[in-house]
């Protein structure tokens, strides 16, 4: 019979590694950076968009948070949602080690109603319990939100 055996950790790898096919440097309340995402999909009503967001941990975190990712319209509708954990549940963020990269999926199903057009995707983080999302600082305008805007898509019939 074993003891426990701890397995030290390593360290991440270079970002220029991990094949993030769009590269941002987003920091959410000073605990998490969003490093970038990559993104799939046929992009048509009922199909699912599978995104890739990497995340960088800043500090140490002491509560869980939920990943949010919308799918929304230019009036703000919402036409596609996925929330959860970290790596679907599996590695909440209290598990993270300052300086760890870690990869999240997600897939988002485009709701089956959707009209053709312009949509954009929404990410950010958020504690379950509250509802209260980590704040995010525009570098450009400075200007301080609660969400990530990652990119625009366009829904196709």
């Amino acid at each position: 019979v074993l003891g426990p055996v701890e397995v030290p950790r390593r360290e991440p790898p270079p970002v220029s590694t991990l094949d993030i096919v769009h590269p941002l440097e987003v920091n959410l309340g000073g605990k998490v950076r969003l490093l970038g995402y990559n993104i799939q999909s046929g992009f048509r009503p009922g199909d699912n968009i599978h995104l890739t967001l990497f995340w960088q941990c800043l500090e140490k975190m002491d509560k869980d948070y939920t990943v949010f990712t919308h799918l929304t319209d230019a009036q703000g509708r919402l036409w596609g949602q996925k929330d959860n954990p970290p790596v679907d549940g599996f590695y909440p963020t209290t598990g993270w080690e300052t300086g760890e990269i870690v990869r999240d999926q997600y897939d988002i199903p485009i709701s089956p109603d959707a009209p053709t057009g312009e949509y954009q995707i929404e990410v950010g983080m958020y504690l379950a319990e509250t509802g209260e999302r980590l704040p995010v600082v525009d570098p450009q305008s400075e200007q301080v939100t609660n969400q990530v805007l990652i990119g625009a898509v366009k829904i196709k019939p």
